[in-house]
């Protein structure tokens, strides 16, 4: 739908419908007269429509006619329609009703602040902190029908529509699922993807299975071409569009900003890589503490026409272009965004501290009793070899010695000495790992002995990237790399998300095999209190306020005594709750005060008048008939003789009620 409901095609108010849909001003369902065409597209007719039993204009779409004939059809969208009416979300376009009148129809909620498809098409585009703030309101919509089993499949521009408020709700759940089947592709012509070509992911290409993530891919494009105005991967033909983007991932032009790694991320063609609508809202949320608040959106009414698809778009069933699982060339464009490049995995330059003593000691305990044995089993030998000197001795045996002592008894017996290093295992630093000529060889005086020593166990990088990465993850890679997770520090941080890791505490970038290595690992931003004075203000304020606090506002409505219409009146949790980075901040906006009926005062007494109107909230009364000294004034004496408003006349409690009063 586009604003207020169309697939895509444009229809201003006033535009005539097209031949598959019924006139403007026929009944349906008994209860909604239909006006005129607002929106039009590949699976029917949006009208602007009265709901004559509840005295309310609605939006009815109106499905093609050939698709009434097809029972299954009719199952999945009355299926569908109740599902989708249950999602019960801000952020969703109510469902009122549906039914079939000669056509398939749907009734849902009228928003006349337009979608983004008309802002789009007046030429304007939104910066990156009003795309933000769209997509965050999307992820939300979009991770609470995931989470009931609900995929979209065909977000795009036209459905992401607008109240007056600026409210953003997400159109057409369900509509795609509902025209998935045998009608469908009567009516289409070929089965595989339904949707709109322009914003399928590369899994629908494909006819694969799909998922939430789905959705997600098709936002990444919508926010890209929110910005710029352009969209990617558009070619001159559906097939050709739906094959430009399997195994490709979209490009993210710098002028999205700080969201280029976020769009990026949500837009990777491997849908094992893409994050969630969830985790997409959390990166939002992350990327909004970097970016200026957001100016008002731009919105169109619904008076502005949407762009029209690509030829021999609309919406459509489309046969897939590629068979699942046939190979696709991989092309990433978006390596240089990752959102973690660029971090060093190690702070160089930095002293180890107390963290590192224990192992350290426990090598050298190691090390010490070990060169202890070997010096003993040396100058025990020395005493040995020196007590017969022949001119012709064997190699004594030196193996598991320590280094130095091995050299300075091979010197004494007169060899020269080489030496050769290697790491090995479960060997420690200094220690004989093998001899050339082995022990037992006779040799002269002057000839030349080969010590191999070792420089104690191999050592192994730290692996790069850790920076960034979840704790798990981290834990992962150091294992694979042959090394354990030390202790883990948890510090807060403004900068890096919960759970991801800030720090890697190593003195050096190789280490020995099954080394400890430590981590410090981020506990979130500072908790946030719940600003003072949000009551009163306009809801656009209060959420832009929040976004920048990087939590994440829910929107509600009620009637409020006090408060004008379109006020905020209350938020919850209260002002000064302390709160974490990302929690819910529910915004309630006052509906205004409930009429109610005047209460009869004529015959009354001027103080019994006065009580009555208090209980009944009336707060502006206004006595004619008193004298002008009033002093002494008994007013259970005067007497109420006339009245305005009449009595059971409906007012609001702000309105002035006039009581004219007799003496007594």
């Amino acid at each position: 739908m586009t604003d207020g409901f169309s697939d895509g095609a444009p229809a201003g108010p006033s535009a005539a419908p097209p031949q598959s849909g019924p006139a403007p001003g026929r009944m349906l369902g008994g209860r909604y007269r239909l006006g005129n065409v607002i929106g039009t597209g590949g699976s029917g007719t949006v009208y602007l429509a009265d709901d004559l039993s509840l005295g309310r204009q609605v939006a009815v779409k109106v499905l093609h006619s050939s698709l009434v004939g097809d029972e299954a059809f009719v199952e999945r969208f009355r299926t569908e329609a109740r599902l989708v009416a249950s999602l019960a979300d801000p952020h969703v376009v109510a469902i009122y009703d549906w039914g079939v009148d000669g056509q398939a129809y749907l009734v849902t909620e009228y928003l006349g602040g337009g979608s983004l498809r008309s802002i789009l098409s007046s030429g304007r585009t939104l910066s990156p902190s009003q795309m933000l703030t769209v997509a965050l309101e999307a992820c939300r919509a979009l991770d609470h029908a995931h989470r009931q089993g609900i995929v979209h499949r065909d977000v795009k521009p036209a459905n992401l529509l607008f109240g007056q408020d600026a409210r953003l709700r997400i159109a057409d759940f369900g509509l795609a699922e509902a025209l998935t089947g045998t009608s469908s592709r009567e009516l289409f012509g070929g089965g595989g993807v339904i949707g709109t070509a322009r914003y399928s992911s590369p899994e629908q290409a494909q006819g694969l299975p799909l998922d939430g993530r789905s959705d997600v891919y098709a936002l990444a494009l919508c926010m890209v071409e929110g910005v710029t105005g352009h969209l990617p991967f558009v070619a001159d033909t559906i097939s050709d569009t739906l094959a430009a983007r399997v195994g490709r991932d979209v490009p993210i032009p710098d002028a999205l900003g700080p969201l280029v790694p976020v769009v990026a991320h949500a837009g990777t063609a491997e849908v094992g890589n893409r994050p969630t609508a969830r985790e997409l809202g959390r990166m939002l949320l992350d990327a909004a503490g970097r970016m200026a608040r957001p100016e008002p959106l731009p919105l169109v009414g619904p008076g502005e026409v949407g762009a029209a698809p690509m030829p021999g778009e609309a919406e459509h069933a489309a046969s897939s272009v590629f068979a699942a699982g046939a190979p696709t060339q991989a092309h990433s464009p978006l390596a240089a965004h990752s959102p973690v490049a660029g971090h060093s995995p190690i702070r160089p330059g930095e002293a180890p501290g107390d963290l590192h003593l224990p192992v350290r000691r426990r090598r050298w305990v190691g090390t010490l009793a070990a060169t202890v044995l070997a010096a003993v089993a040396v100058v025990g030998a020395l005493a040995l070899w020196d007590a017969n000197r022949p001119t012709t001795r064997a190699v004594p045996s030196l193996l598991n010695t320590a280094g130095d002592s091995a050299r300075s008894l091979l010197v004494e017996l007169g060899w020269t000495v080489e030496e050769r290093y290697d790491r090995r295992d479960e060997t420690v630093e200094g220690q004989v790992l093998s001899m050339q000529p082995v022990a037992g060889t006779r040799l002269d005086a002057g000839e030349t002995v080969v010590l191999v020593v070792s420089l104690g166990p191999a050592r192994l990088s730290v692996p790069e990237g850790l920076v960034g990465a979840s704790e798990s993850e981290a834990e992962r890679r150091l294992v694979d790399a042959g090394l354990v997770l030390g202790t883990v520090t948890r510090e807060r941080s403004e900068d890096v998300a919960f759970g991801l890791v800030i720090e890697v505490l190593a003195a050096e970038a190789t280490v020995p095999q099954g080394s400890a290595v430590d981590l410090v690992v981020s506990d979130g931003p500072l908790p946030r209190l719940v600003p003072e004075g949000l009551v009163g203000m306009m809801p656009a304020d209060v959420v832009a306020e929040l976004i920048a606090l990087r939590l994440a506002p829910t929107m509600g409505e009620e009637h409020d005594e006090w408060l004008a219409a379109g006020r905020v009146s209350r938020i919850e949790p209260p002002a000064g709750t302390r709160i974490e980075v990302g929690d819910d901040v529910r915004v309630v906006v006052s509906l205004g005060a409930v009429e109610r009926a005047v209460p009869t005062m004529e015959g009354l007494s001027l103080l019994a008048a006065e009580s009555r109107l208090a209980a009944a909230g009336f707060r502006e009364v206004v006595v004619e008939g008193l004298p002008a000294e009033q002093a002494d004034l008994d007013r259970s004496t005067w007497v109420v003789t006339g009245q305005d408003p009449a009595a059971g006349r409906r007012s609001l409690p702000s309105a002035t009620v006039t009581l004219v009063v007799g003496a007594p």
